[in-house]
């Protein structure tokens, strides 16, 4: 903003965050960290969720909020990773092969 320069894209159309789902946001972005990754980043698993329900002492309607809140985050998130993923892997293909444009020939 100083220089003049236009916000970048994913600033200018930040998400505004309702004030009580800040909870489950912070929640998410925590849980993260405890998905398993293979080919692809899996699931958060459900006793993550349980363990945090527990340290951070929600009630059984605040739990149960909590469970289908995560869930509908993580099932968008893996979902944009998957499409993300394809699309890198795509665009790595049509690539052409020996990089940069340098030539790969030996003198």
């Amino acid at each position: 903003m100083r220089e003049g320069l236009p916000l970048p894209d994913k600033i200018a159309n930040a998400p505004v965050v309702t004030l009580g789902l800040q909870l489950y946001w912070v929640a998410f972005m925590e849980l993260n960290s405890c998905r398993g990754v293979g080919m692809g980043p899996g699931p958060i698993p459900w006793t993550a969720i349980r363990e945090y329900c527990l340290e951070f002492r929600l009630d059984e309607d605040q739990a149960e909020d909590m469970f289908f809140i995560i869930r509908q985050l993580d099932n968008s998130y893996l979902l944009h990773s998957e499409k993300k993923s394809k699309s890198e892997s795509s665009k790595s293909r049509n690539r052409p092969k020996g990089g940069r444009g340098v030539d790969n020939q030996h003198s």
